[in-house]
């Protein structure tokens, strides 16, 4: 099985402050994440990670990623690049890439860090799955509506922590979840 799953960003207070993610502290939510990981994911499952793992001053935090099950590859995030040697010697992820095509139950699926407005594959029923904008409302300004209303008809997919429940989803769970909250604010 394949799973999908962004913006973890496990010990970074600022991010988890922005978020208001609902945990009581930060050792709180990665406790959270790492077992609903491991009870949705087994050792043979592939999880493409879309970035944004953990703070991005903090090499130690990458080791996280030992406690999580599955066959995880990197789809590298903004906040990631001040620790990509560390991330690529941790030797935790069996690839890392920026931006790659997957094929997923015969199903072109482009994975990126970023929403894009145009993709791999876009015009041959491609589909995109990303992270990088995690719960932000219309209220956060016009980029985000935009976002929304261009991806609204489109098959695109946000697999961020903040709109899929601190888990890994897989694609027709991310296409459910975006059919179920299509008239809700926040970008999926």
């Amino acid at each position: 099985m394949i799973y999908y799953i962004a913006d973890t960003h496990f010990r970074d207070q600022s991010i988890f402050d922005k978020c208001k993610r609902p945990f009581k502290s930060l050792l709180d939510m990665e406790d959270v994440i790492v077992n609903n990981w491991n009870k949705r994911i087994n050792e043979d499952d592939i999880i493409y990670v879309l970035g944004d793992i953990v703070r991005d001053d903090d090499s130690s935090a990458i080791q996280i990623f030992n406690k999580l099950k599955g066959h995880k590859h990197l789809i590298v995030g903004n906040h990631d690049h001040q620790l990509l040697d560390a991330i690529k010697n941790s030797n935790l992820f069996e690839s890392i890439k920026f931006i790659d095509l997957v094929v997923d139950k015969n199903r072109k699926v482009c994975v990126c860090h970023y929403p894009l407005m145009d993709w791999m594959e876009f015009n041959r029923q491609g589909i995109l799955v990303y992270g990088h904008i995690h719960n932000k409302t219309a209220k956060n300004g016009d980029a985000y509506k935009q976002i929304k209303e261009f991806y609204k008809t489109l098959p695109a997919y946000n697999c961020g922590v903040d709109v899929c429940n601190f888990e890994p989803k897989t694609l027709d769970e991310l296409i459910r979840l975006k059919e179920e909250n299509k008239n809700e604010p926040y970008i999926n």
